[in-house]
This record gives C-alpha cells, structure tokens and sequence, in this order.
C-alpha cells in the first residue's frame, strides 16, 4: 500500500520547517525522562518509521548509541539521502543505517527490534492504524512503541494576547470553526488526522499493546523583552524571518492547499475568501508594528504550548 496524499518532504520549504520545527521542541530534561522510562540502553535496536533526517536517531543515541542499531525508514530517498551524510557525526560507538520504505511496508523482518519509533508521522498518513501494525509487526515481545504526535486541533485554540493584537471572543471563536472544518477536509482527502495524538492511546490499546502511558511536551513558547533565552532569541529570528523574507509563490501554494481542505471538510468558498482577506489585512496592519516592536525590544507575545504527546505502550511477552 502507499500512501498518495503523502507531500515530499524533501522540497525546499517543507525541509527547512522539519528542520525549523524540531529545534528547541523537546527541553533536554524531557527526553532524559523519555530514555528513562523506554528503558534505552546499549546493545538494543531501535527503528525509527518515517525518521527524515533521523531526529530520533540523533535526539536519543547518547541514551542507547553504544552498541546499539539505529535503522531510520523513510519514503523519501532525498532526505535519506542527507541523513546519511549526517549520520557519521552523531552515531559513533553503534551501527546507524536507512532504509528507503513506505511505512505500510517496512521490509524488515517479523519481531526484530527493541524499540520501534516515530515523530509526527502518524498525523500525515492516510491510514495510520496500518502504520501502526507495521510497527507493532517489526517490534520484539516485551518491546516498546513510542509514537510523538500532536493534537493540533486543540492547539489552535491557544490565541494568546501581544502587544500588537489581541484578538475578541469572535475572532477567536471564527479562526478555531475554520481550523475543525479544514482539519476535517484534510482527513476526508486522506492528508491525515490533524488531531490524531489524543487518539494514539485507543489505537495502541486497539491493537493490543498493555502498560500504555504518555507524557506531555513540557516545553512553552513566549517572547518577553528583553528576550534573554535561547528560544527566544531563535522565535524572533524566524518571526522576522517569516515576516520580511516572504515567499509569494509559497504563500499563494499554501492558501491553495487551504481552501481545498476547507471545502473538502464542507466550508463555502464565499467564506474561505472572506476569512483570507481578513488574514491577509491583519498582517498587512500589524506586521510592520511587529518589526518595530522587535526592534525597540518591546514586542511580547504571551504563554502558549503546543498539544504534543509522547505516547508508548508495550508489545505483550508471550
């Protein structure tokens, strides 16, 4: 099976956000608690489904690298392709290797790995419960899945305040109904479950898997002067990046996207283009005040978290 609704996640700009994406996503504290409770240890083989440039592999190889086999599965030859001219500088002590595969058709054999992984996976496949009986396929018994996936669907009602715009009840109200039927279009095109990580646990029991838990990504985001964190200093960068570096044929390809979604989840065209113009004057108003603000170091933006799960659950022994 393959899935054709899967994006290239080689192109430029969809590269540059997985990359953008995964910096300063996870406190380092948080993935020592993860390593903790999965029990990563020398000596184990863990495959990463849909590993990119291998973020995983990188991410958690101080915890279980010595030893250890890291096999990164992924569709696209392109970004394994960067992963393995990468993977020398973070895989030392262990064996790091790629496979270029559908993740409905890993071709690795029956109940040959420790720990079987992904990040932000689930919520681009069309079928998803097939991914995950792969996983659960290739996993050994007594060995664990571990799924990092959002609910952004939930996400999106986290407008907070700045000090350029505050949106009203209304407002806010109107951007979260566009967001459920465009997140409802995007499922029924078979683009995945926008949502999907406050599903993984039901799925996992589904299918079997016992001693389910999960930990919440513990990591906010704020900017505040005089914006003294490291992940402060890197949101402004890309603010400013996103604001004055601005790619017309990239926007006009995303709103297009957009309103296929919207009207494939049962929104009218009348109100996608009423809403875009409306997202449209807004930046036009207030993002050049946003520039200033940045520049005299007095632009905040308030406290807000992404709904961001580590999932796992436990194959049964026997």
């Amino acid at each position: 099976m393959t899935d054709k609704n899967r994006r290239d996640w080689s192109e430029k700009d969809l590269k540059k956000h997985i990359v953008d994406q995964r910096k300063y996503l996870w406190r380092e504290s948080t993935i020592e608690r993860i390593a903790s409770w999965l029990d990563l240890k020398s000596g184990i083989t863990a495959v990463d489904v849909g590993c990119g440039l291998g973020y995983l592999g990188w991410t958690f190889w101080q915890h279980f690298g010595s030893d250890s086999t890291y096999i990164g599965v992924d569709c696209s030859i392109k970004l394994l392709r960067e992963a393995q001219e990468t993977q020398p500088d973070w895989s030392e002590g262990g064996r790091a290797c790629f496979v270029n595969s559908s993740a409905y058709t890993i071709p690795l054999p029956d109940e040959c790995a420790d720990r079987v992984m992904c990040q932000t996976l689930l919520m681009h496949l069309e079928f998803p419960e097939d991914a995950m009986n792969e996983m659960i396929r290739i996993v050994k018994p007594g060995g664990v899945i571990m799924c990092m996936e959002p609910d952004n669907i939930s996400s999106s009602l986290s407008m907070v305040s700045n000090s350029v715009y505050s949106p009203s009840i209304k407002e806010k109200l109107e951007q979260f109904k566009m967001q459920l039927i465009w997140a409802e279009g995007r499922k029924k095109l078979g683009r995945g479950d926008w949502g999907i990580g406050a599903k993984v646990p039901e799925m996992m029991a589904d299918r079997g898997l016992i001693d389910i838990d999960a930990l919440f990504n513990d990591s906010p985001r704020f900017i505040h002067p005089p914006y003294e964190t490291e992940v402060q200093k890197y949101s402004i960068e890309k603010m400013r990046e996103s604001i004055i570096e601005k790619d017309e044929d990239t926007k006009k390809l995303l709103w297009k996207k957009y309103r296929e979604c919207f009207l494939a989840g049962g929104g009218s065209l009348s109100t996608f283009y009423r809403y875009k113009k409306s997202c449209e004057e807004k930046q036009e108003q207030f993002e050049p005040l946003i520039l200033e603000q940045l520049e005299k170091k007095t632009y905040y933006n308030g406290i807000s978290g992404s709904h961001f799960f580590c999932i796992w659950g436990f194959k049964p022994e026997g």
